[in-house]
């Protein structure tokens, strides 16, 4: 069976979007998500406790979602673990980048964070010596219509790792995020995938089995 992680991102953005989050990582609908640490506040706190929990008390994978702001990408991709560190009362299990194409010339910074740190780093499409990753680049699951995840499912390979990434979440008026009125659909789309594991022979994993697998580009084949 193929070994998918299927991630969520954007922890942090809202407390709609936390709340549907949270709600599949329970139902055992995703695998993963990753957090947004300066979109972070106080009134998430409750948010952020219940996601402790279930960083504690099952297999979730939970990365930090790296934002670019400045021109300083080190120092921000450092400040950014620092504070999922204290937030959480640990490391993210791996690291991506928020809005990644915009930002394809710092890749390499971030993936020598993480070889740095022996985390994961999403596969943007680029394999760095050293780094665990999945075994080919993320599909991003967060499209009108299932059909392109229906064939990319399909044609998955078995006992390879793979990531589907989407941004489910309920709208919300007061988010600018211009993904907003897309979330709901995802969460169709989640649903739609967890009713037919079966059927696509996918075996749901998160980044913590890749790091236990010690999951580099040379063995992408193991199971």
């Amino acid at each position: 069976m193929a070994k998918l992680i299927i991630n969520a991102d954007d922890f942090g953005l809202s407390k709609k979007f936390n709340q549907t989050i949270i709600k599949l990582l329970e139902e055992r609908k995703i695998t993963s998500t990753t957090v947004m640490v300066d979109r972070i506040s106080d009134y998430q706190e409750v948010q952020v406790q219940h996601l402790k929990y279930l960083m504690r008390d099952s297999e979730i994978s939970v990365g930090l979602h790296v934002e670019f702001t400045y021109d300083r990408h080190l120092e921000q991709v450092k400040n950014q673990f620092e504070k999922f560190s204290r937030i959480f009362d640990q490391t993210p299990s791996h690291l991506d980048i928020h809005k990644e194409h915009l930002h394809t010339n710092y890749h390499e910074v971030v993936a020598g964070f993480c070889k740095e740190q022996q985390l994961p780093f999403r596969n943007h499409g680029t394999v760095y010596d050293g780094v665990s990753t999945t075994c080919k680049k993320y599909f991003f699951g967060t499209l009108d219509s299932f059909n392109p995840i229906d064939a990319w499912l399909r044609d998955l390979e078995p006992a390879q790792y793979s990531e589907l990434v989407f941004h489910p979440g309920t709208y919300d008026p007061v988010c600018p995020s211009s993904l907003n009125k897309e979330r709901e659909r995802d969460i169709e789309h989640i649903q739609r995938i967890f009713e037919n594991m079966e059927t696509y022979q996918i075996n749901p994993v998160s980044f913590n089995q890749l790091v236990q697998n010690n999951l580099k580009p040379r063995n992408c084949s193991q199971g």
